[in-house]
């Protein structure tokens, strides 16, 4: 794994972050071992196919590049601190959005 900051693609199945795309490079050998092809320039927030080296534009990544730089007025970050809005998970779970839960599994516990 690379230690440069630069050149950062983050990949969207798994999460996980390597540099550059082109063949050779810690993103490049890792689409190809897990077949995850879709990935996004941490900069740019523009979004490639690896290994096939073509931007990908499609209306449904629009939320994830927002999410990549927020934008906010000051009445909103004002807002943030005053007002609680719940999200619900996959199970229909309610969640506070941003907090993690901790769970108690233990003597492992440390680990969580």
């Amino acid at each position: 794994v690379s230690l440069s900051a630069t050149n950062i693609y983050v990949d969207l199945v798994d999460g996980k972050y390597f540099q550059g795309r082109g063949p050779g490079t810690h993103a490049h050998r890792h689409a190809l071992e897990n077949e995850h092809y879709v990935w996004m320039h941490l900069e740019t927030g523009k979004v490639y196919c690896i290994p096939d080296d073509y931007e990908v534009v499609d209306a449904s990544l629009d939320d994830i590049k927002y999410n990549l730089h927020p934008l906010y007025t000051e009445d909103q970050v004002l807002d943030l601190s005053t007002s609680l809005r719940l999200g619900k998970s996959l199970d229909g779970a309610d969640y506070v959005p941003g907090c993690v839960g901790l769970n108690s599994i233990g003597t492992s516990d440390y680990l969580n």
